[in-house]
């Protein structure tokens, strides 16, 4: 099961493997935008993950699925952020990278058409890709 951090690398790795530079990338101890990352023409892309489990292993969660209502929090706590990055930043991406598992993605797909409008991205990863999914 995949924690924020192991997110984080993951999304690292394949924006690296796009030709970008990652200028900021912060884990589950530290607050802001998880990943900055810009191209070579200068664009920004601004990514909130989110994991599947607690990446802390003195919780309770750790090594546990998250159920549907943390799933639910926390994809609205993503999206928040993702939010304030789109204001502040409308000609930059603003990314949120989530697990590529049932929960997350049906809820995504419960919103699709609002997140489109709202041009956030919205990342599915697991340990094999990050799968540009809106």
């Amino acid at each position: 099961m995949l924690t924020e951090n192991r997110v984080i690398d993951l999304v690292c790795t394949q924006l690296e493997l796009d030709g970008l530079t990652i200028s900021q990338k912060l884990d589950t101890t530290q607050t802001g935008i998880d990943i900055v990352a810009v191209s070579e023409t200068g664009k920004k892309y601004f990514v909130e993950a989110k994991g599947a489990t607690s990446s802390k292993e003195s919780t309770k969660r750790y090594g546990k699925e998250f159920n549907k209502s943390q799933v639910k929090t926390h994809i609205g706590m993503a999206l928040v952020a993702a939010f304030k990055v789109r204001e502040g930043n409308p000609d930059h991406e603003s990314v949120i990278a989530l697990p590529n598992n049932l929960p997350h993605k049906e809820l995504i797909e419960s919103m699709a058409t609002p997140i489109r409008a709202s041009g956030i991205k919205v990342w599915l990863v697991d340990e094999e890709r990050v799968e540009k999914f809106i």
